[in-house]
């Protein structure tokens, strides 16, 4: 499966909230690495973690959207609240098999700067 086409099944399956689709495009022995910028970051490993972490990201900002982004030129995902502001941008690495291999979640305010910059407004 193609990178976007990967990227775009995660999201209908975290916006459906259908655990058996997303975990379907997990590798078995993913990992998943989250920068939250303090002491309750973690890294996580397998599918059913990996998942877990995911919807309890949901659960953190129920008024928040995933979207599809780019990130350093690869798929990825950013989880913006209400009010546009990013609280989460996840990084999808794939495996040869063509199933996510690892995910890098950083929300950590601070790493998340320049994605809620304001541009100025232009005249």
């Amino acid at each position: 499966m193609q990178p976007d086409a990967l990227v775009a099944g995660l999201l209908a399956a975290l916006e459906r909230r259908d655990d058996l689709a997303e975990a379907g495009l997990l590798d078995p022995d993913c990992r998943i690495v989250v920068d939250t910028g303090d002491p309750s970051g973690a890294e996580l490993r397998g599918r059913v973690h990996v998942a877990s972490a995911l919807d309890d990201l949901r659960v953190r900002h129920p008024d928040a959207a995933f979207a599809t982004v780019h990130v350093n030129g690869a798929p990825g995902l950013a989880l913006r609240s209400h009010d546009g502001t990013v609280v989460g941008v996840l990084v999808v690495d794939l495996g040869r098999d063509g199933t996510i291999r690892e995910l890098w979640l950083s929300a950590a305010p601070g790493k998340l700067v320049h994605w809620n910059a304001r541009r100025p407004a232009e005249g």
